[in-house]
Order: structure tokens, then sequence, then C-alpha cells
């Protein structure tokens, strides 16, 4: 694996320890979260909402990760409980500078999660 996916594979580890503070330290001050319903501008702004979506979170079971030079492809199988109930595939993409992740884009079935989102 290159050091990519050794390094998503390490913020993963974390974030499934619910370990924040760890998975923190992979990420740079400047990354940028696109997602199906926000952008977020900034690893502080990504973090508070990977916090929301823990709270609800059951399990996150990695299924593979995939890492070719600066990129990274993860797939999750994620299980939440309401106000989302659900058991969902999630793709990721992740983008790295200097050995910190620096961008990532979500896709997902959003539609369990609408309602997070709209207030619906």
């Amino acid at each position: 694996m290159s050091n990519t996916g050794s390094i998503l594979t390490k913020f993963y580890d974390a974030v499934i320890k619910r370990d924040l503070a760890t998975a923190r330290t992979f990420l740079s001050d400047d990354l940028v979260f696109v997602g199906l319903f926000e952008t977020y501008p900034n690893a502080d702004a990504y973090l508070a909402a990977l916090t929301g979506l823990l709270s609800v979170t059951l399990r996150l079971d990695v299924k593979t990760i995939i890492a070719e030079g600066n990129q990274a492809a993860i797939f999750f199988e994620l299980e939440t409980k309401a106000p989302a109930a659900a058991i969902t595939l999630v793709a990721e993409w992740y983008q790295f500078n200097n050995g910190k992740i620096v961008r990532v884009e979500s896709a997902f079935d959003g539609r369990p999660f609408a309602a997070m989102f709209t207030g619906s």
C-alpha cells in the first residue's frame, strides 16, 4: 500500500475508535470536504460535521482502500441509527499534500440522511 493508503488507513482507524484528536493529525488545516449536502472549508469544520455523523453511527466497516500517488479512495459500509437509520455504502476520494489530507469528496445514497440537513 502506498504512503497515502497508509495515512488513510490510520485516519480511519482513529475515526472508528472515535479518537478525533488523532484523526485530526492526518488533516491539513486547509482541508476542503465536498459532500452531497454541504462543503466544509477547513479541517475543523469537517471534524465538527464528522462528530455529528459519529453520534448516529453504529458501525463503520472499511471494505477497501485504493491508493496511487497523492490520491486514495476508500469504500466503507456505514450503519447509522435514527434520525438517519440505514446501511449505506460510501465512496470517498482523498487528495494528499505533504503527507496530509487536503481534499475529500464523498459519494453515497443520501436519501436516509436528507432529514439531518433539510430539517424535513
